[in-house]
């Protein structure tokens, strides 16, 4: 084999592995975005599922998830139940005018 034909292999050689490996980045991006695609997907359908709390149907675990709202008074907006309106809930030890308006846009009362 003449020395021009080793180059010539060699220099064809290079551009497959360059072209290969563009298509390896580009295979390797496109998994990368579909990847954050699914996970921005399940976080905002699991913002949307989660929604307004019922006070009078969620759980201690979930009412805990509430600001101000530990497992004590959990336990105690549960006790309390059923409600009618938000406010009803001063009724609750613990909770006061300002812990109902941080409250507020979390929870609400279902027919």
């Amino acid at each position: 084999m003449s020395r021009s034909s080793r180059r010539q292999n060699l220099e064809r050689r290079l551009e497959e592995m360059e072209s290969s490996d563009r298509r390896g980045r580009w295979i390797f991006i496109a998994l990368v975005a579909a990847f954050a695609i699914a996970i921005a997907a399940v976080l905002i359908k699991k913002q949307i599922a989660s929604g307004p709390l019922d006070l009078n149907r969620a759980s201690a675990e979930k009412l805990e998830t509430l600001p101000g709202v530990g497992p004590d008074t959990a336990k105690a907006i549960i006790k309390g139940r059923p409600y009618e309106t938000i406010e009803d809930l001063d009724k609750v030890k613990g909770i006061g005018p300002a812990t109902i308006e941080k409250l507020r846009d979390k929870v609400k009362i279902a027919d």
